[in-house]
């Protein structure tokens, strides 16, 4: 099972949706830039996508889920995963943080929470990050979660102890990815 509690309007859950169906990077869009260079090989492209087609799975192994505590970012994740042409492999709810309970017994919690660059510049980050590290110690048991911040005293807030931490950017932004082994 893969979660994203604070899916927003849905990325993490889509991108995981199109990863379990093997479904290739913009394989739903109409048309690529390169189409319209003077060398493009049209047929070719015809082909590879064909290829790529023929190597898509029907149906996902796993539940995967997002929730978001805004109702209108849950409409536009739904309006994005029909976009995508994975509504029928996802499930959205509108859910606060508060109220966020372990679907299954086991499985991937993966979240990239607000870290004050776009979002929250107003609020009580830190608490938000406590009460994210609270969910997780007391609801998720059995589970590893993936959290990813642009703020590393907002990441001390959640109060867990990485099994593992990574560098990555999200844009431009230097971030880390945290790995929780939660039990």
């Amino acid at each position: 099972m893969f979660y994203d509690p604070l899916c927003g309007s849905g990325t993490l859950p889509l991108e995981a949706s199109l990863k379990a169906l093997n479904i290739a990077p913009g394989l739903f869009r109409e048309q690529f830039g390169f189409e319209t260079w003077l060398d493009a090989d049209r047929p070719l492209l015809e082909k590879l996508i064909q290829l790529a087609e023929a190597k898509q799975h029907e149906t996902i192994l796993a539940p995967i889920w997002g929730s978001d505590r805004d109702g209108s970012v849950i409409e536009q994740a739904i309006a994005n995963a029909t976009n995508c042409g994975v509504l029928n492999h996802v499930y959205f709810a509108e859910i606060n943080l508060e109220d966020v309970a372990a679907p299954a017994d086991s499985g991937v919690v993966f979240c990239n929470p607000p870290y004050g660059e776009r979002l929250g510049r107003d609020s009580d980050l830190g608490a938000f990050y406590k009460q994210l590290g609270d969910v997780l110690k007391q609801r998720f048991k059995g589970w590893t979660a993936f959290v990813l911040s642009g703020n590393k005293e907002l990441s001390q807030s959640i109060g867990l102890k990485s099994s593992q931490r990574f560098a990555v950017y999200n844009g431009t932004l230097p971030c880390q990815l945290m790995k929780y082994e939660l039990y």
